[in-house]
C-alpha cells in the first residue's frame, strides 16, 4: 500500500513538473450544435435550374456560392453563377442576388457549357496582373455530354469578374470520336491549396474507354503563364461501396481538407443510378473521407454518411458540394454539404434546386 501511494504521489509531482494536471473525468469536449438541414438555399425562374453548387466561407459571416444556372428559360446552356451568403444566428445561410460570373465563349473549346465551378484563394499572376481567386471549371462544345475538358479562371474579387486564363484548357482531352465507346472526358474539377500561395491539388473526374475514376494532380500555379503539373494520379475506390453493397467507384465529387485530423472529406454521387427517368442522376449522395499521406495511392475510403430520399423527400439528390474555407480547408467543427435536389419524369431538370445538409465530423 504504501509502495502505490508513492508511486500516485511520485507521478504527480512529474506531472506539475511538466506542465501538465491529471485529467478531470468530469470535462468533455464542448457539443456542436447543428444549423437544420434539408433548407431549400434559393429558388430561380421557371424553365432555370440550379445545380452542381460549390460553397467558399471566406470569413465567419460571409461566403460565396457558385453553380451551373442556364440564363434564358428552358435553354440547356451552362452558365456559372454566384451568390453572396450571410449566416444566421442558427448557422443557416442566406444569399443575396445572382450573378453570372462565367459563360461560354463563342468558337472556343466552351463555346456551349461553362459549369461545374471550384475556386480558392491564393496568388496567381497572369499577363503582369496578380489575382487572388482562381476558378477551375469544365468546359465542352457539345450538348450530348462527352469531349469535357477543364479550364481555369482568375479574379480579384470572389464575385468576379472572372477573366479566362488563355484560349486552350488546363486539364485537355483527347476526343476519339468513335462510335462504339462513350469519352466524357475531363471534368467536375474540385481545388485545394495546402501553402495558401500558388500551389494547388486539382481533383478531378475521368471518363473514358477504361472507364470513369478521380484523379488528383499537384499544380503551381503562381505564374499562370507557365503553369507546372508536378504529379497525377488516380484515387483508389477501396472501402467504397455502392447502394448494392458492391465496389463503387468515384466521381463528380467535391473535397475539402481537415487539417486537424489530416485527412480530407469528400462528398460525391453515389451508384448504381436508378433505372426509371431521370436515369442519368443519382438518387443518393454520400460523405466520405481517407487519410491523407504522402502516397495517395494507397488510400482507403471512410464512409461517413449517405443522403437519399427518407432524408430529404426527393427522388433525386447529386451534384453536391461541401462548405469550405478560401483555401478548400474545414472551415467550422462539422461538415456543411450543399446538394441538388430534383423530382422524377421527364421535366425534371426544371425542378434542380440546392439544399443544404450538416453532419458532425467522424
Amino acid at each position: 500500500m504504501k509502495k502505490r501511494v508513492l508511486c500516485m504521489l511520485l507521478a504527480t509531482i512529474l506531472l506539475m513538473l511538466v506542465g501538465c494536471k491529471p485529467s478531470d473525468p468530469s470535462e468533455e469536449p464542448e457539443s456542436v450544435t447543428l444549423p437544420p438541414s434539408h433548407l431549400p438555399q434559393f429558388d430561380a425562374g421557371e424553365g432555370i435550374y440550379n445545380y452542381c453548387p460549390t460553397v467558399m466561407q471566406t470569413d465567419e459571416n460571409t461566403a460565396y456560392i457558385y453553380y451551373c444556372t442556364n440564363r434564358a428559360e428552358r435553354a440547356v446552356v451552362d452558365h456559372i453563377g454566384c451568390r453572396k451568403g450571410t449566416r444566421s444566428e442558427n448557422g443557416t445561410w442566406s444569399w443575396g442576388a445572382e450573378r453570372i460570373v462565367l459563360s461560354p465563349t463563342a468558337g472556343k473549346w466552351d463555346a456551349h457549357h461553362t459549369c461545374d465551378p471550384s475556386v480558392v484563394a491564393g496568388k496567381f499572376c497572369y499577363e503582369g496582373e496578380t489575382y487572388t481567386y482562381l476558378m477551375a471549371y469544365l468546359g465542352c462544345t457539345s450538348c450530348d455530354n462527352q469531349d469535357n475538358k477543364i479550364g481555369i479562371a482568375v479574379a480579384k474579387s470572389p464575385e468576379g469578374p472572372f477573366i479566362k486564363v488563355g484560349d486552350a484548357p488546363l486539364v485537355d482531352f483527347e476526343f476519339e470520336g468513335s462510335a462504339d465507346v462513350w469519352e466524357w472526358g475531363v471534368g467536375q474539377p474540385s481545388l485545394v491549396s495546402l501553402d495558401k500561395k500558388g500551389s494547388v491539388m486539382l481533383f478531378y473526374t475521368r471518363g473514358d474507354r477504361n472507364g470513369t475514376r478521380t484523379v488528383v494532380e499537384q499544380w503551381a500555379l503562381s505564374d499562370l503563364s507557365a503553369p507546372v503539373r508536378s504529379s497525377s494520379e488516380t484515387l483508389p475506390a477501396t472501402g467504397l461501396e455502392n447502394l448494392e453493397g458492391q465496389q463503387d467507384f468515384i466521381n463528380n465529387a467535391d473535397f475539402v481538407y481537415d487539417a486537424a485530423g489530416e485527412r480530407f472529406f469528400a462528398v460525391s454521387d453515389c451508384h448504381p443510378n436508378p433505372t426509371e427517368e431521370p436515369d442519368y442522376i443519382s438518387s443518393h449522395f454520400r460523405i466520405t473521407c481517407f487519410d491523407y499521406s504522402a502516397d495517395l495511392r494507397s488510400i482507403s475510403w471512410q464512409n461517413v454518411c449517405t443522403v437519399g430520399e427518407s432524408e430529404s423527400g426527393f427522388a433525386r439528390n447529386h451534384n453536391a458540394g461541401l462548405l469550405r474555407d478560401a483555401y478548400g480547408h474545414l472551415p467550422d467543427p462539422y461538415l456543411t454539404a450543399f446538394y441538388t435536389v430534383s423530382v422524377t419524369g421527364p421535366q425534371s431538370l426544371w425542378s434542380y434546386r440546392i439544399y443544404s445538409y450538416h453532419t458532425l465530423l467522424p
